[in-house]
């Protein structure tokens, strides 16, 4: 009975013990406010779970797979879609998954430029061609088990993305990742096949604040007015004005699948300088405005969009229409813009024009010679050659730009250039049908030609060419 009396009383004594040693730990004197996982009241860190490292693939699951080629990745879009090459199937009869991502939500950054849009583009980019170039690998999964590819109300294929940073490493599910990066808003996390990881990985990053759920300015957005400018100034300084708001004035020479081309004359340098303008998603008002002939004002943002300048999210005001930061037809008249008519060797030449001198000092504008090639000073610009001889043509046989074409074409001195088309078609009179126009019509020919200037990369081989958007556009002399 003493010593179960004792052992009590050391158990009870040991116990106080315990209880003093916890009442003795130090506690935070504050609550935790979380911003980019950091409390903003101390040094204390989030402890950040990696539910992407928990996450396995299974390789051998029923679940619709592709994964990486060397040309695996054909465009990237923005943080939440990209594009790829895959067999043509009859799911993807283009050969062209553009893969939307599942249960992610990442800020716009092509046709509407939101915060942190281009920040989650340039993460999801960088991750896939890092992948690819350390020797890793991309896969593309489909969401059920069931055999199909399901997509959403844009014609997207829904879709996993997973990467592999290097050749053995473990897979990670990109998707999963943006959102505990804090890099994307949820669309309905936990209803898909990885919905409990996706469900809390967003949580976490809701409850760190990370990033996008901070409320702390993106420091590579531009929350300012626009910048009034020219195009000149636009296309000869382009990198002073990426993601930053502009205005500028110009004549619309023609419009393309979401993308109207406005350019402006130059008496000082005898050119027009162009530039693309991205309206696809934009208000019903924005698309009317940009349309052929019209002289219109665009406000938007100025980006790099895989290799090329544009301009877009662009916006409307409805109720004031007098707000400065509408993109509107500033007359109601159609201008007919003549095209530039140039020889192979004017598209070619040097040509020094003056350029605004952004490092001097002091308020007065200050001007600097500067050398170009004439055709880097025109991209976004229609001009017209005459004469020109078609030596041979290619045509694209499969992809979303099957049955378009490229004439290959020398002046009469042997001088070449690139025309390329997109797919053309004719009316016929006597069958009043439409019909596909083929490159057979060409071979051979003399032709006149009026495009917009085009930059195209292929295989690191940059190219300046002619783009043909219209069957109108190339007459047989």
């Amino acid at each position: 009975m003493k010593k179960t009396a004792l052992v009590l009383v050391l158990l009870l004594a040991f116990g106080a013990c315990i209880g003093l040693f916890a009442a003795c730990e130090p506690k935070p004197d504050h609550e935790h406010t979380w911003v980019n996982g950091v409390c903003t009241q101390c040094d204390a860190k989030y402890e950040i779970v990696d539910y992407v490292s928990q996450l396995k693939l299974d390789e051998n699951s029923a679940t619709k797979k592709y994964t990486t080629n060397s040309n695996f990745v054909r465009m990237y879009i923005d943080g939440d879609t990209t594009h790829f090459n895959v067999p043509t199937t009859a799911d993807h009869p283009d050969g062209v998954l553009k893969a939307r991502y599942l249960a992610v939500n990442t800020p716009e950054s092509t046709g509407q430029v939101e915060p942190y849009g281009k920040v989650a583009s340039n993460y999801t980019k960088k991750k896939l061609q890092d992948a690819i170039a350390n020797g890793g690998a991309v896969l593309v999964e489909s969401d059920t088990d069931d055999g199909k590819w399901n997509n959403d109300s844009y014609g997207r294929t829904t879709a996993w993305v997973w990467y592999k940073p290097e050749a053995n490493a473990d897979w990670r599910n990109l998707n999963l990742e943006l959102l505990q990066e804090g890099l994307g808003f949820g669309s309905d996390p936990s209803s898909n096949r990885y919905g409990e990881k996706c469900l809390a990985a967003l949580n976490q990053a809701m409850q760190a604040k990370l990033v996008v759920h901070s409320g702390v300015k993106d420091e590579n957005y531009y929350y300012g007015a626009a910048q009034e400018i020219t195009i000149k100034e636009l296309r000869t300084n382009f990198e002073k004005y990426e993601l930053v708001k502009v205005a500028f004035e110009g004549y619309v020479t023609s419009s393309y699948d979401g993308t109207s081309y406005v350019q402006q004359y130059d008496e000082e340098d005898g050119i027009s300088y162009g530039i693309a303008v991205y309206y696809n998603g934009s208000a019903s008002d924005i698309k009317k405005a940009l349309s052929p002939g019209s002289h219109v004002r665009v406000v938007g943002t100025a980006q790099d969009f895989n290799g090329t300048w544009q301009v877009s999210g662009l916006s409307y005001n409805i109720i004031n229409t007098k707000d400065p930061n509408n993109t509107i037809r500033l007359d109601t008249e159609t201008h007919n813009v003549e095209p530039m008519e140039l020889t192979i060797d004017q598209f070619n030449a040097n040509r020094t024009v003056d350029v605004v001198d952004h490092t001097a000092e002091g308020e007065e504008t200050v001007y600097v010679p500067k050398t170009y090639p004439t055709h880097t000073l025109l991209v976004g610009t229609t001009v017209k050659m005459v004469n020109l001889i078609v030596d041979h043509t290619y045509t694209t046989p499969d992809g979303t730009s099957k049955d378009a074409f490229t004439l290959y074409c020398k002046d009469s001195s042997g001088k070449e250039i690139t025309v390329r088309t997109e797919v053309l078609f004719k009316w016929n009179d006597q069958t009043q049908r439409s019909e596909l126009v083929t490159a057979d019509e060409f071979e051979g020919q003399t032709i006149t030609v009026i495009g917009i200037v085009d930059w195209y990369n292929y295989n690191n081989h940059n190219e300046y060419q002619l783009r043909i958007l219209d069957y109108k556009n190339i007459v047989i002399i």
